[in-house]
């Protein structure tokens, strides 16, 4: 291989986009490898807290996966936010913002508490970290775990670290309702203490997952 055909060939995998579904079935493979001996899963898929969840307060966020983030990363992000602030406030981008989120669902999207099921599955979904990762949920027959799987920083493979982030008894899962009226593949859990947490699979593909929760409702059906 010349030199010229090393150059274009690496510039074509430096701007190929990731391929999502190949490093989830990495991540997933690497996230059931971590489970208790004898756990069999069921289904799995990547997922994300709800849009509006808020950021868990300093006692129920960690470090995923062990590494407190730099004083050069928290400059970094503090400007973002600073540049973010600043855009918002342009009355121009203000009100196209507004037109933007005109059909958004304004309700609350958890309840319970951060102590809760709901509130410690939201809290692990938003961990402390300017790492690259996902976050992967499975279902096994007796459990429901998240476990982050590291990404290498262009996001195309899995690479590092993996590391248990949650885990609850199946029956204490006792309803999931799918909110395709808010956005397609977003869902709500229950759980027996009353709790519940909004959810998004950002992936295609989630559909067996979500067959595998006994107890399904509607995004017309009321919460239980």
């Amino acid at each position: 291989m010349t030199i010229g055909e090393a150059f274009w060939s690496g510039l074509k995998e430096w701007v190929r986009p990731p391929d999502r579904h190949a490093v989830l079935r990495e991540a997933k493979a690497r996230a059931a490898a971590l489970l208790p001996p004898g756990e069999v899963v069921v289904d799995g898929h990547t997922v994300e807290p709800g849009e509006r969840v808020p950021e868990p307060p300093k006692p129920y966020r960690v470090d995923a996966f062990g590494i407190r983030p730099t004083v050069g990363d928290r400059v970094f992000n503090g400007v973002n936010r600073i540049d973010l602030v600043l855009d918002r406030l342009n009355p121009f981008n203000a009100a196209m913002d507004a037109w933007d989120r005109r059909n958004e669902d304004r309700s609350a999207q958890w309840y319970g508490g951060w102590p809760s099921a709901a509130g410690r599955l939201a809290a692990a979904l938003r961990p402390r970290t300017e790492e690259k990762y996902l976050s992967v949920l499975l279902l096994t027959g007796t459990e429901m775990h998240v476990i982050r799987v590291q990404l290498s920083h262009d996001r195309k493979k899995v690479a590092g670290a993996v590391e248990h982030a949650y885990a609850v008894a199946r029956q204490d899962i006792t309803w999931l309702r799918d909110r395709k009226d808010v956005r397609h593949g977003t869902h709500e859990i229950g759980f027996a203490d009353g709790s519940w947490v909004t959810v998004f699979f950002p992936l295609g593909r989630w559909g067996t997952l979500v067959e595998a929760f006994p107890h399904r409702l509607r995004h017309t059906d009321p919460i239980p």
